[in-house]
């Protein structure tokens, strides 16, 4: 009889086995539109294969390859072509700011750290450039593009926050800040800047970032980030929000609910904080940010996989 085995893609940081996916974070809610787009995806990453291979010499090509690689779940894939692109084009800093994503997806933080690093050295000097997404241009819930010197700032921020340097989180942050050219990145950036300051008591500094956000903005695509902010602010209770956010489903969960319990380890409330981070792991959605991220306090604060 023939057994088929399934070959994890990555191990959490509780040691579990973590199956291929794709970042969910890039498709819709409704399985309909999922599948659809899920298939374009996967058409896209077909054709980017057959230009790379036509076009071996252009960095474009093979960063595109990758991209599209990794947006279906070949992370591993993907950041073998990233290592490529560093060795051929070491000066780039597009490979190792992609591969260092990805290995923090995969739960090597030391080298996601480490390649985010590089990249940050990278473009000191050089003009930023946008860095359009993988998963199509604008539409109705995306801006489609974002800053390239604020995705490396950011992305270090998060990988440092991973591994429990919050003082190099927030360092990382603060140059994010400096590089927003959204409105949206001035949001998300708070939004993640504030975490690490209170884990560092540095309340002050925390409440000193709530001053720039108002009621009733107008945002696209941080929506949950902003209701942390407001929440912060006291428009609501972290258990109201909790609430809310459970009520809007496990995708609608995490971001918000992270925030929460991120807030409840600042106040020394672990063991708030530890029901709401295996809520979040529950979820199983391991290809999501904030999931390395409850592993990784989970993992802290003593529990077992």
């Amino acid at each position: 009889m023939q057994t088929h085995l399934r070959t994890p893609e990555a191990y959490s940081l509780l040691g579990e086995p973590l199956y291929p996916t794709p970042i969910k974070l890039w498709l819709p809610k409704d399985p309909k539109e999922y599948d659809a787009k899920l298939r374009e995806l996967q058409e896209n990453r077909e054709k980017a294969t057959q230009e790379w291979r036509e076009n071996s010499d252009d960095p474009e090509k093979l960063l595109w390859f990758a991209r599209r690689t990794e947006i279906v779940g070949n992370f591993n894939e993907a950041c073998a072509a990233y290592t490529e692109g560093i060795r051929r084009w070491p000066d780039d800093p597009r490979f190792p700011r992609f591969r260092g994503h990805r290995f923090a997806l995969l739960r090597r933080l030391d080298l996601a750290v480490a390649d985010l690093e590089r990249a940050s050295k990278l473009i000191e000097g050089r003009p930023d450039e946008p860095e359009v997404y993988v998963s199509g241009g604008k539409s109705r819930d995306k801006l489609g593009f974002s800053s390239f010197h604020w995705n490396v700032w950011y992305h270090l921020g998060f990988a440092r926050f991973a591994s429990g340097d919050f003082g190099g989180a927030v360092e990382a942050y603060r140059r994010c800040m400096d590089v927003c050219d959204v409105r949206e990145s001035v949001v998300a950036t708070t939004h993640w800047l504030y975490m690490p300051l209170i884990r560092l008591k540095r309340w002050g500094e925390a409440a000193k970032l709530l001053e720039g956000i108002e009621p009733n903005e107008k945002l696209v695509e941080v929506g949950d980030y902003y209701e942390t902010l407001l929440m912060y602010k006291g428009a609501t209770t972290p258990e109201a929000l909790l609430k809310k956010a459970q009520s809007e489903g496990k995708a609608r969960l995490m971001t918000r609910a992270h925030a929460i319990g991120n807030l409840y380890l600042a106040r020394d409330e672990p063991k708030k904080a530890e029901r709401v981070f295996r809520e979040i792991h529950d979820t199983g959605e391991w290809s999501a940010g904030v999931h390395l991220l409850a592993e990784a306090e989970l993992l802290r604060l003593g529990v077992k996989g």
